[in-house]
């Protein structure tokens, strides 16, 4: 009988440790976003994760080759320190993703996500609301940019992304119910928000996984793209072109062609990146002159926090160029960066390709033959190809999930 007291007690325990770490990772996830908040940002990605020794020595040897580039860089140009902390920090779940730190077991990580998706949507109703919903609708009466939880603008991005690997993680389950609360709420999540580029790689992702078999699922994509045609199509056709007509390139183009810039102008940088933080990275991103009077939310003011000689030098002609037209670098398909190109940049050839094979065998360890793995490495490429998203904290918890979630999902 002691035994079995012991037992239910010590049970008892850690399902009340887990819950409180549910709990707290989802009201920190939901956080309003603010320059103070962004550390608690980072609670929910520490609080699930297990620590074994193994992986924080490998961890902290890949960190020591970012310190000893970063020091080298620094001879060749001006670097911000406390950009360099920053960066390192704001990639903290990626890094932890990448080098295979495990979800703790009792921590229900599908339940984790479910709740996120569920007060995200609440949280941007009732945002909504403020704008005049339901009598007034987004998309007709007012931009959709306000379903964004309490992210602020720019927020919608977060949502689309947080709606999207939702609604995988529920399509791609053995014990799935399509019309269940859990799947309509992680799809509006997903097809809301004006993240326009984020909803067309989402639902590229699902057509390049679900073409052979899943008919009910082309059929739903195929009437998602009839309704969102007409919208995109005018977005489109109305997209700001002054970064094209000014510097000759597509914005996306010159977000790779920056990187032959930098090699070429600072060759040592070939070998030892810029350093973390110091190119196009969001706290080179928060430093800039050129680009920090268009941040959508509150940055961060923090000592040493200044633009590098290698922003500076490379971009600083280019953008200062654009300053005085505001909506020239407005929307995500115009930025002139992309998680690719700045990984390139900032780490140099070696250290990039090193992360770029941890990237994929951390998927590969998920296994692909699963539709969800296949779908989030997928989905996860893309926005690194076309948008800034590995020092994103919201996208690096994720992926976090993603992982425990996969043992689930077929």
């Amino acid at each position: 009988m002691l035994a079995l007291d012991t037992n239910y007690r010590v049970k008892k325990k850690l399902f009340s440790k887990s819950k409180l770490t549910r709990v707290t990772s989802v009201i920190a996830f939901l956080l309003p976003r603010l320059s103070f908040t962004y550390p608690f940002y980072l609670l929910p990605s520490i609080l699930s994760i297990k620590f074994t020794r193994k992986q924080v020595s490998r961890l902290f040897i890949f960190l020591a080759g970012c310190i000893t580039c970063c020091v080298v860089s620094s001879f060749q140009s001006k670097i911000s320190i406390t950009a360099f902390l920053l960066s390192l920090i704001l990639q903290l779940p990626f890094f932890f993703f990448l080098f295979h730190f495990d979800v703790k077991e009792k921590l229900n990580v599908l339940k984790v996500l479910r709740y996120i998706n569920i007060f995200t949507f609440i949280l941007s109703i009732v945002n909504m609301a403020g704008h005049g919903f339901p009598f007034q609708l987004p998309y007709i009466n007012f931009p959709p940019d306000f379903y964004s939880a309490l992210y602020g603008q720019g927020g919608a991005k977060i949502v689309t992304v947080i709606g999207f690997i939702g609604f995988i993680s529920e399509i791609f389950r053995e014990e799935k119910k399509f019309f269940s609360a859990p799947v309509i709420v992680s799809l509006l999540n997903f097809l809301i928000p004006n993240y326009l580029t984020g909803i067309i790689l989402g639902l590229g992702t699902l057509l390049l996984v679900a073409v052979r078999r899943k008919i009910y699922l082309l059929t739903i994509i195929f009437l998602i793209v009839l309704v969102i045609a007409p919208y995109a199509q005018e977005r489109f056709a109305f997209l700001n072109d002054s970064f094209a007509n000014t510097v000759g390139y597509n914005p996306k183009i010159f977000a790779y062609f920056s990187i032959l810039y930098v090699f070429f102008q600072f060759p040592i940088t070939i070998f030892s990146g810029t350093g973390l933080g110091q190119f196009t990275s969001t706290p080179a991103l928060w430093a800039s002159q050129y680009l920090s009077s268009l941040s959508t939310h509150d940055i961060p003011h923090l000592p040493g926090l200044f633009m590098s000689g290698y922003h500076e030098q490379i971009l600083g002609p280019v953008l200062s160029s654009l300053s005085d037209d505001v909506w020239s670098l407005s929307s995500s398909a115009n930025k002139p960066y992309t998680s690719i190109s700045t990984i390139i940049a900032e780490y140099g050839i070696l250290i990039s390709i090193f992360i770029f094979i941890l990237f994929f065998r951390a998927f590969k360890k998920m296994n692909f033959r699963k539709k969800f793995t296949l779908s989030i490495f997928l989905f996860t490429l893309f926005l690194f190809s076309t948008d800034l998203w590995h020092d994103n904290l919201w996208l690096g918890y994720l992926l976090i999930l993603s992982r425990g979630i996969s043992k689930e999902a077929i």
